[in-house]
């Protein structure tokens, strides 16, 4: 039997747990349409199969708290779908209160623990919805149940009856297969000492919605109570979306039938259960997926060997026939049981971080791959061919050194013959018969060394290509859409909206868009936050809306879109817009500019990303404590973004975020300082000059430039990073880096080119570096360091605050004197 089921099966947990996120935001925004258009049936179809699919895998994986209130909610969802009850906006409450508590349990179980709130109030007001509807009875399949029997009606003892049908068994129960000698031995070779072997024979009740998934229930159910060795039909069977009338189970355990009866009765689930000691040969063999039986009036179905038919007023056993309490407390009992046991072997599942791929990705990195194996071969062939030229090329250098030693001694002979009067001429034609070929000697192997040479480099330029094409194909499979996160919001923006009394009308863009898992990841903090200020402070109540002319709905846009190598996030509303004046005054009454300082309208936008920094008059569980924006700046950076806001009075406000594709591959500007290469990443150059050391000018200690009227602060980075070098060069570089808005300059001795370079990030005793991101390794094996560009910024606005500081001191000096 496979272990697939096992609760504690890692895999299976990474599975589930994925699985039930998907299922919790399909729930979540299906919620949301049907509450605006409540005749879309498609949604409500949608939900229900994603209730019945959460249900059904957290059955699956004995989260019995979680299945129990799924099933609460499968319920009211059932009878939206079958128009007993019409979408109020009291039922769109609940559901989503609904939702919050399955987050709150699967959060629990992902930890280790169970969620041990209190969900009867919930489950009570789920079924203060639900019409009342005609009990069902247990046996309703059709079949016959014996006396005695869980889910039958007990019968007085009655003279014996004719037998039953050969369809039955002759308890009433649909036939057992037949186990062979080999099989039957087989399973009690697995009994354990003080078990017995079991057969669990479980009828199902098919106008169940979750039939599909009811083999699964009772599998989990009956792993309780010992070890399920084998099932009719197969558990693959089972695990399909397929209705099974009867399943057979083989349960090695140390309880009696009856125990086994009890636990594999499920209300709503199960219509007859019957354990029996297994035994060999003795049954008719039943069909892996017999079809379901014709319902049978009960006044004309087959009596039971021995028995009379049962009468309708029959009192009915309490397991069979009680339905539900409404409070949800009969329902708890059980889940209680299973929790107990559940928290004694709990432990926390490391869900990790999953990625859902198109195959045709990997279908890509694989014909990648296989190249780069030819191009293996390709390198190997060549390496053998230089491999034999350097063997010709030895030879041939042994030969010719011979050569010259013989021309050495060749020349007295001819200077001899020369002196004897014999014509230059002869001696010309004797030497080049005895040494003429010494001059076309390396001929051959230059010939071999250009043709190994052209194939080593058209080698290598496909090296390049594969490798450019491999790197792409993996960042691809690390893309994700930002819908991922970007259809979170809907649900944030209806509960701020109520919450702050405003009408919001969400308008998503660009959901499509990919970029890294690990930049979307860390994203949805700073959106959120964005999305919480806009709503918060920037878009009006309905009657100020009106009062100024708009209509009462706000709009609230969510838009992304990619440029070049990165990404731009635009949270854009048309409300109020931000008043400069009354940034300008909070941030004097904080004391975080002079009274005296002189704001541009930039400046003042740029204020609200200063930390304790709030426009908002009073504390609430939205803004006022002025934690937010800044963490917002502090977070986009982290990820090597930027982020800027514009506004405009009365029109409203855009935040705009600028991110990387992918934080693990960047395009870097080398550039060298003494003997040592940094790379400075190149979304945040903005232009490099080669300057003249004398045209840099000094204000207050500070070295600036002048480029094109704008005043560069200058930053040594050979002093920053204590580098010992001369400053001899007549001219020196001057990368500037930065944004639109904040500006500096880096002064670097050389600019070596632009590379693709490898983030590593560095080991936390190197981190305390002011200006260093992180490192890479260069063609040539050597380390260079990663500019963290933001920490220079940082650098030259201090630089600046300490320079006024220092012209104000003076100032004040200056005055006293006078």
């Amino acid at each position: 039997m496979s272990d697939y089921l096992d609760a504690n099966n890692e895999e299976l947990l990474k599975d589930f747990f994925a699985e039930a996120e998907q299922q919790v935001e399909t729930l979540e925004s299906n919620i949301l349409v049907i509450e605006n258009d409540p005749s879309n049936h498609d949604a409500i179809d949608e939900i229900f199969r994603a209730a019945h699919t959460l249900k059904g895998g957290s059955a699956t994986v004995e989260m019995a708290e979680l299945a129990s209130f799924c099933h609460d909610v499968e319920d009211l969802l059932d009878a939206l779908r079958s128009n007993l009850v019409e979408v109020t906006g009291e039922i769109v409450d609940t559901l989503l209160t609904s939702i919050d508590t399955i987050k709150s349990m699967l959060e629990a179980r992902s930890n280790g623990s169970i969620y041990d709130g209190d969900i009867a109030p919930l489950v009570q007001k789920i079924n203060s919805y639900i019409p009342a509807k005609e009990k069902k009875k247990s046996g309703s399949s059709g079949v016959k149940l014996p006396a005695g029997m869980v889910g039958a009606k007990p019968a007085a003892p009655e003279p014996v009856a004719a037998p039953a049908p050969a369809a039955q068994a002759d308890n009433g129960m649909p036939p057992l297969p037949v186990l062979s000698d080999d099989e039957f031995a087989e399973l009690n070779d697995a009994v354990g000492a003080d078990q017995k072997l079991w057969t669990v024979n479980v009828t199902f009740d098919e106008s169940n919605p979750m039939n599909s998934v009811g083999g699964i229930q009772v599998f989990a159910a009956l792993k309780n109570c010992g070890t399920v060795l084998k099932t009719v039909p197969d558990f693959e069977a089972l695990y399909e979306d397929e209705y099974h009338p009867q399943v057979v189970y083989y349960v090695a355990a140390s309880c009696e039938g009856g125990d086994l009866e009890d636990a594999a009765f499920l209300d709503d689930v199960t219509t007859a259960v019957d354990a029996q000691l297994a035994k060999k040969g003795e049954a008719a063999p039943v069909a892996a997926s017999p079809a379901p039986a014709a319902p049978v009036p009960a006044s004309e179905a087959p009596a039971v060997q021995g028995k009379e038919p049962v009468e309708e007023s029959a009192p009915v056993p309490q397991a069979a026939a009680e339905p539900s309490a409404p409070s949800g407390e009969a329902k708890s009992e059980a889940p209680k049981a299973d929790a107990k046991k559940a928290a004694s072997t709990g432990h926390a599942t490391q869900t990790g971080s999953i990625l859902r791929v198109d195959s045709k990705r990997v279908d890509n990195l694989m014909n990648l791959v296989s190249e780069t194996v030819i191009t293996k071969a390709a390198f190997n062939q060549n390496g053998l061919h230089m491999a034999d030229l350097q063997v010709k090329l030895q030879t041939l250098n042994t030969t010719f050194k011979e050569k010259q030693h013989r021309i050495a001694e060749a020349i007295p002979k001819y200077l001899e013959m020369l002196q004897n009067g014999i014509p230059m001429k002869e001696i010309r034609q004797k030497y080049l018969e005895e040494f003429g070929t010494v001059a076309n000697w390396f001929d051959a192997f230059e010939n071999d060394f250009k043709i190994s040479s052209t194939k080593y480099r058209s080698t290598t330029q496909n090296l390049g290509r594969i490798s450019s094409e491999l790197q792409e194909g993996v960042m691809k499979i690390r893309m994700v859409p930002i819908g991922t996160i970007f259809n979170r919001f809907p649900r944030v923006v209806r509960d701020l909206s109520r919450d702050l009394g405003r009408k919001v009308n969400l308008v998503i863009e660009g959901e499509e868009t990919e970029l890294d898992k690990t930049v979307v990841d860390d994203l949805l903090d700073p959106i959120m936050h964005c999305v919480r200020n806009s709503v918060d402070h920037g878009i009006e109540t309905p009657e100020e809306r009106v009062a100024a002319g708009k209509e009462e709905t706000g709009t609230l846009i969510l838009k992304a879109a990619n440029e070049g190598n990165m990404i731009v996030i635009d949270i854009i509303d048309d409300g109020q817009g931000i008043e400069v004046d009354k940034v300008r005054n909070k941030a004097i009454q904080k004391g975080l500019i002079s009274p005296n300082k002189v704001l541009s309208n930039q400046d003042a936008y740029n204020l609200i990303f200063l930390p304790g920094f709030s426009t908002s008059d009073k504390i609430s569980n939205v803004s006022g404590r002025g934690v937010g924006l800044d963490v917002v700046k502090t977070m986009v950076e982290k990820l090597k973004g930027s982020i800027s806001v514009t506004s405009e009075l009365g029109k409203g406000s855009k935040f705009s975020i600028r991110l990387p594709l992918t934080l693990a591959i960047i395009q870097g500007l080398l550039v060298r300082v003494g003997k040592e290469v940094y790379s400075i990443p190149i979304a945040n150059v903005i232009e490099s000059q080669r300057v003249r050391r004398e045209t840099i000018n000094t204000i207050d200690n500070y070295e600036v430039l002048n480029v094109r009227n704008e005043v560069i602060s200058i930053l040594r980075l050979g002093r920053l990073f204590n580098i010992k070098k001369s400053d001899e060069d007549e001219y020196c570089f001057i990368v500037i880096v930065g944004s639109a808005e904040k500006k500096i300059g880096v002064m670097v001795d050389a600019l070596i080119g632009e590379e693709d370079v490898v983030i590593k990030p560095l080991e936390s005793q190197f981190t305390s570096s002011p200006g260093i991101a992180g490192a890479t390794v260069l063609g040539d094996g050597s380390v260079s360091l990663i500019v963290d560009v933001n920490q220079l910024l940082e650098l030259g606005v201090k630089q600046e605050l300490d320079a006024q500081q220092i012209r104000e001191a003076e100032a004040i000096k200056s005055a006293a004197r006078g």
